[in-house]
């Protein structure tokens, strides 16, 4: 329905130039945006637009900003090796538990002692695994996250100090860790987004057009978010540029988003 109504809007008001609508599959974790640029079919095009949903915002408003809109985000896991033995007898083992956790609790030192405060970062361990039994130590645990930056910079520093900080803090412990950055499996086949940044020219032109149709009111500046989508990898075509924005609002279904308004706003 959707491209529908938006091919129906550009028989109504034709514009000067070619129009692609791209369909692309495999939206954020799955890659699908750096695929439909491997396989050429963003070719011959100058500038693009995304249109995201959002339930931070009300129904017939759109929300962007020029610059830095969301984060690059990448993933790393860690293996990290021990010796196991019996909960009673820790001391004929090699506890890769604490060495685990007391990684853990570094990594968090990165952001508030690493990174400049006014670059936000953030990293986020939400895998933590080992262990079968209540009276066993295991030979190794595994844990894994996601590290996000707003520049190229900041992301290489970061997934660099990641690494360096689960080894060490696995050496201190007498243990020994591999760390894997953005590893190709079923669950995430493409595991590293870059920063999604808005051109400031295609921005003021949003702005001018959104605002005649919605209003000035209707259309907000928004803050750099966290969150992480692949729509970015059509800006690092180097022919290429962008602008995505947002529009929802809370409690929203796909019943109740108008056609219309979002084949305009594209």
């Amino acid at each position: 329905m959707f491209c529908k109504s938006r091919i129906h809007s550009i028989k109504e008001a034709p514009v000067d130039g070619t129009v692609v609508l791209v369909f692309q599959p495999a939206e954020e974790g799955g890659g699908g945006a750096k695929k439909m640029v491997d396989d050429g079919a963003l070719e011959h095009v100058e500038a693009i637009f995304g249109l995201h949903v959002s339930a931070s915002h009300p129904i017939g408003a759109v929300a962007s900003r020029s610059g830095p809109l969301l984060a690059a985000s990448g993933m790393f896991e860690a293996v990290i090796s021990g010796k196991g033995g019996h909960a009673a007898l820790p001391h004929h083992t090699i506890d890769p538990i604490l060495a685990a956790s007391s990684a853990i609790i570094s990594l968090q030192h990165l952001i508030s002692r690493v990174a400049d405060p006014l670059d936000s970062q953030v990293v986020t361990v939400a895998k933590f695994e080992g262990g079968g039994a209540f009276n066993v130590i295991p030979d190794s645990v595994s844990i894994g996250g996601t590290f996000r930056a707003f520049s190229k910079e900041s992301f290489i520093q970061l997934q660099y100090r990641i690494e360096e900080v689960i080894t060490k803090q696995a050496s201190v412990q007498r243990c020994n860790a591999t760390v894997t950055f953005n590893a190709n499996d079923h669950q995430k086949p493409f595991g590293i987004c870059p920063v999604t940044v808005n051109d400031k020219d295609l921005h003021e032109h949003f702005q001018k057009v959104a605002g005649n149709m919605l209003s000035a009111h209707n259309v907000l500046e928004m803050q750099p978010v966290m969150g992480a989508e692949d729509f970015s990898f059509y800006a690092e075509m180097h022919f290429l540029t962008e602008q995505h924005y947002m529009h929802h609002w809370s409690r929203v279904t796909s019943r109740k988003i108008s056609p219309n308004l979002i084949s305009q706003s594209l």
